[in-house]
């Protein structure tokens, strides 16, 4: 969906996902599962306008939000002006210091179009973090997604938020590749609050969603260690988590 982060069309993304994605319990999923690994200094990788990132800020010791998207970073910043925010590429961090706990939300692996993005990211997200450091992210399921596209090719989203109404019409396509599982995404954004429904934006993007094996494969090769899955259904997704530390030796994959 990458026209909608351009500066014309982010605020259209921020305010009706905040009808889509209970931001809350986001927050409370994530912070459980830091708090549980006692992170101290997180970096949220895609961000967005930073709906988790005062909620971070406040309950750890240290907090960093990074996304791809100067536009949203924009909103996040405005939005929450004590944020420590960066715009940077997932797959080249470059800090200069370490993380306790690396996040990727929001199902943004489904970007990680090519087998490299997805090692370079890995790879990347290694070098970031602390000795022993926990990685968690999220992943489309290609297992349950792939089969339901099948069956439900147009599928509409409403959104009622601050007393407004908006729908999302998608169609949802398999995507010609023998390499990976591909999904052809299309949208059309519509203002919902009068009698006639107002087309505020469309978008377009190819996604990514991954099987457990390939995801797997892909955390041995980078010398992390999964801890443990979590099934997760999301407002359009069956996803997986994926709880991972850093190791500085090879481990077999699990279930080969």
């Amino acid at each position: 969906m990458n026209n909608l982060y351009g500066k014309n069309l982010a605020w259209v993304y921020d305010e009706i996902y905040q009808g889509f994605i209970d931001y809350k319990a986001e927050y409370d999923f994530y912070k459980t599962l830091c708090k549980t690994h006692n992170a101290i200094s997180i970096l949220e990788i895609a961000c967005g306008s930073g709906n988790l990132s005062e909620s971070f800020t406040n309950d750890f010791l240290n907090y960093t939000g990074l996304d791809y998207s100067e536009a949203m970073l924009e909103i996040a910043k405005t939005k929450f002006k004590k944020g420590n925010f960066i715009q940077g590429d997932m797959r080249k961090l470059n800090f200069t210091y370490q993380f306790s706990t690396i996040l990727i939300t929001g199902r943004s692996t489904s970007y990680l179009i090519e087998d490299i993005d997805i090692q370079n990211t890995f790879n990347s997200i290694h070098k970031a973090l602390e000795p022993n450091g926990i990685f968690i992210f999220d992943c489309i399921d290609a297992a349950h997604f792939m089969p339901y596209i099948l069956k439900n090719k147009n599928i509409i989203h409403y959104s009622n938020v601050n007393n407004k109404t908006f729908e999302r019409e998608s169609v949802w396509e398999r995507y010609d590749s023998t390499k990976s599982h591909l999904v052809s995404w299309k949208s059309k954004y519509y203002d919902t609050n009068k009698n006639d429904k107002i087309l505020i934006g469309e978008d377009s993007a190819i996604f990514r969603t991954f099987t457990n094996q390939e995801i797997q494969t892909n955390l041995l090769l980078s010398n992390f260690q999964l801890l443990h899955t979590i099934d997760r259904k999301t407002y359009a997704f069956n996803t997986k988590v994926y709880v991972c530390r850093k190791i500085t030796k090879n481990i077999p994959i699990q279930g080969a």
